[in-house]
């Protein structure tokens, strides 16, 4: 992963980047007035409600309320982090990004290890046609029920049952030797090299992007291990993938829900019968970065266990990754397939339909929690009650939430018969109070504040940035004590030191800040009047902003004369206040 990297190389990214161009590449846009329309890709519609403005460089859904610069597209449509977005824009605008120093880069050589994993999966499919050993390959994906079609959406291949046959593909060149031993194809030991994989069929894993980064490999007959994944690789970190993600969302850009299976043959089973949500984890359990992957794409997540005591395990494993991830409108759910059933064999028996239908109405993680809680306790005896609020309390604790804490403890404490108070007490999870501390400079939440002129004349800016060269002087806004003078003054200062930024590029600079959402709001603002207008609208502002200033600093003094004497200059400035205010 790559380290920090420079805001002004973030901006000027942006800024090179056409917000239409790229949203173009993955979704078709219509020419609408000065903007273009499409259906949202962010939810389903039959009319079209997402509109792009070029000349905003910004994006908004009437619809959804999906809105953002080229950056947070990337991120929404494409399931990818911060980091990966910008890497993602700055490779197709052919940039470099300069990393800052002292901190960990992407070694320039992952390309490289790309195009090599590339070139063995083409290897690997074109070995099921070879004539020698591609028909037992072949047989034994169709004794399994896979079709030609389905192998060919998940580009599945054959690693032929030879010690060299990568070699013997790339040639003796030893840095191609040294980058196949980096990502795993290629084994060394004692000075000798050899395939990693031989005779499997083969499951190439993607990331985010579609680039194979792994592998993962079936013997055809028996043998040990059933199943072979390909080692951590400066490109393949298997607590952060999941195998199918990427196919998952080919079929469609934010399915309704996931289902998390066991194992990748699972995945492209369920694929063949209807079933085109399916993920699996890499021979790893459950991560909090797998929920988090699978928390921007979806919002309703199932896992998907065998019944046996193992699945059990697995889904407890997968409990305390998720608990702390539950919020707002987030579900997930435990699906348990009955004994000696797994989801390949289960949808084959029973369609794919029933399959879903039994996934989506699997309990919640707070009905299956409270089951193994209670599972473990004799609620008749005397003790039971007290050993299940304990078995609950370090369960509790996770829960970040505090509608769901709330509801849990509810339920919690009907179940030992205590009131809800009395068991936060004892169980010493009562949330501390907020303090109400004073709100801080930042844009205003009420409505009301919507008229005021500080918050008028950010949502101005915001759309004709190059006004703020007619402000020859700001420092006086920062001693301004109205809500949002803080933001006001940023962006005075960024647009006078560059008026071409786009409103997508000034949004930029508060991602994640708590002011993000409110500039977004004004940012969807329709500003119908025409530039001369909005100019003398922005002056007359900036000149009613100037005088409320005057005012409040004329009472300052006031105040100050009153406590004590003036200075000699502050005596000046008061004269100058009485004057310019009469």
């Amino acid at each position: 992963m790559a380290g920090r990297i420079p805001k002004p190389f973030i901006d000027d990214l942006i800024n090179r980047s056409d917000i239409v161009e790229v949203i173009e590449r993955r979704v078709t846009l219509k020419k609408a007035g000065k903007n273009y329309q499409a259906c949202c890709p962010f939810h389903n519609e039959k009319t079209p409600s997402f509109s792009v403005s070029p000349d905003k460089q910004f994006y908004y859904c009437f619809g959804c309320g999906a809105t953002g610069n080229v950056v947070s597209f990337v991120m929404e449509y494409d399931g990818l982090d911060f980091v990966e977005a910008i890497e993602d824009l700055a490779a197709s605008a052919g940039l470099e990004i300069p990393y800052e120093k002292g901190v960990e880069q992407t070694p320039k050589v992952d390309q490289d290890f790309y195009r090599l994993m590339t070139q063995i999966t083409k290897f690997y499919q074109q070995q099921l046609k070879h004539p020698a050993h591609g028909e037992r390959a072949v047989n034994y994906m169709k004794n399994r029920g896979l079709t030609g079609e389905i192998a060919r959406d998940f580009e599945l291949g054959y690693a032929p049952d030879e010690w060299h046959s990568l070699q013997a593909l790339f040639g003796h060149n030893t840095d191609t030797n040294k980058a196949l031993v980096e990502i795993g194809m290629l084994i060394e030991k004692d000075s000798n090299r050899y395939d990693r994989f031989r005779d499997r069929i083969m499951f190439p894993i993607r990331d985010k992007r579609g680039r194979v980064i792994a592998f993962g490999g079936r013997v055809l007959d028996k043998g040990e291990p059933k199943y072979l994944n390909s080692p951590e690789t400066p490109i393949f970190h298997k607590g952060q993938e999941l195998y199918g993600l990427y196919e998952v969302r080919q079929k469609n850009r934010n399915p309704d829900w996931i289902v998390v299976v066991e194992g990748y043959m699972d995945v492209v089973s369920l694929a063949q019968f209807g079933v085109t949500n399916a993920v699996a984890t890499l021979g790893t359990a459950t991560s909090q970065a797998h929920i988090q992957q699978l928390f921007r794409v979806t919002k309703k997540v199932v896992f998907c266990f065998d019944g046996d005591r193992a699945g059990r395990d697995a889904a407890l494993r997968a409990l305390n990754q998720g608990i702390s991830q539950i919020k707002d409108n987030r579900d997930i759910r435990f699906l348990f397939l009955p004994d000696g059933e797994d989801p390949d064999t289960y949808v084959r028996q029973f369609g794919a339909e029933a399959f879903s239908e039994k996934a989506q109405s699997a309990p919640g993680l707070f009905e299956y929690l409270m089951n193994h809680l209670t599972a473990q306790v004799d609620m008749n005896a005397f003790e039971g009650p007290g050993q299940l609020a304990n078995l609950a309390k370090p369960f509790i604790e996770q829960i970040k939430d505090p509608i769901h804490k709330e509801r849990f403890l509810q339920q919690l404490a009907v179940d030992v018969g205590l009131s809800e108070q009395k068991l936060a007490l004892l169980l010493e999870v009562t949330d501390k109070p907020v303090e109400n501390k004073a709100v801080k400079r930042s844009l205003p939440l009420t409505s009301t504040s919507q008229l005021t002129p500080v918050r008028r004349a950010i949502t101005l800016l915001l759309h004709f940035g190059d006004m703020a060269t007619l402000i020859k002087e700001h420092a006086w806004i920062d001693d301004l004590s109205m809500p949002g003078t803080e933001i006001l003054v940023q962006l005075v200062e960024m647009l006078k030191n560059d008026p071409t930024m786009s409103l997508g590029s000034l949004i930029e600079h508060w991602r994640g800040d708590k002011a993000e959402p409110h500039l977004v709001k004004l940012a969807q603002e329709e500003l119908l009047l025409p530039k001369e207008a909005i100019t003398q609208e922005f002056l007359g502002l900036i000149e009613k902003l100037e005088k409320l200033y005057r005012e409040q600093r004329l009472s300052e003094l006031q105040k100050q004369a009153q406590r004590g004497r003036l200075s000699a200059e502050q005596k000046k400035e008061f004269q100058s206040l009485l004057l310019s205010l009469k």
